[in-house]
């Protein structure tokens, strides 16, 4: 019982800051001091991309440290390697992701027609 309760706490928080983070700047006016502090330039520019980071960590993180074998790690590095040229090469963080899930979908289907 307390580990469903804890599941859905996680996951209420999850959504409330996803959603702060989303409609913050559409509920500030133009001349708000928070809104200008968010923006780029300013030391707190990097809380959006900080926040997804974290969350992707959290994600997969646990699913990397019960691979075994270099099969399974292959599909999590390719698609680590891909999202991180994608960013580099294309500067689109959405794009990037796309691809990167692209390539880990891709070599998680080769890994398993070869296992």
């Amino acid at each position: 019982m307390m580990g469903e309760l804890e599941f859905w706490g996680a996951v209420i928080a999850m959504a409330v800051i996803t959603y702060l983070t989303r409609a913050l700047p559409f509920l500030l006016s133009a001349r708000s001091r928070l809104l200008r502090r968010l923006a780029e330039g300013s030391s707190l520019a990097a809380l959006g991309p900080a926040l997804l980071a974290g969350i992707a960590a959290a994600v997969i993180v646990p699913d990397m440290m019960a691979l075994r074998g270099v099969a399974q790690w292959l599909p999590y590095a390719g698609g680590l390697l891909a999202t991180a040229l994608a960013a580099r090469r294309l500067g689109n963080a959405g794009v990037a992701v796309i691809i990167g899930v692209a390539v880990y979908g891709v070599l998680l289907a080769l890994a398993g027609q070869a296992g």
